[in-house]
């Protein structure tokens, strides 16, 4: 895994906003593409990027319904990713509860938190 930080032209970001509701996670996430310019890729490859963010944001929920798959992709996660520290599913986690940094009452500024 690289670990550059700088952003280039034509880097894109896919985006998963989870839908809040009730001050808790509903169970999915709106997914937007960005890009740092200038970006030239084509439009249509733009949407396979929102393709991608798409198929990201189904394997959470599909993790939940899926206990057994879930471990197996995990265990892929550690393998792969594990240089950048240990990669933990908590099926039970709530990133928005009162008692973690984000809340549903969150404010980012400057796109920076």
């Amino acid at each position: 895994m690289t670990k550059e930080t700088e952003l280039r032209p034509n880097d894109v970001a896919i985006i998963l906003r989870p839908t809040i509701q009730n001050g808790m996670w509903g169970g999915d996430f709106e997914v937007l593409v960005t890009g740092f310019g200038p970006v030239t890729l084509k439009k249509e490859h733009m949407g396979d990027m929102v393709g991608m963010g798409v198929l990201i944001a189904s394997v959470v929920p599909f993790m939940e319904e899926h206990e057994d798959i879930a471990k197996q992709i995990m265990e892929y996660c550690s393998k792969y990713y594990g240089d950048i520290g240990e990669v933990v599913y908590d099926t039970n986690h709530n990133s928005f509860s009162d008692t973690f940094v984000l809340t549903a009452d969150t404010i980012t500024q400057g796109g920076k938190q």
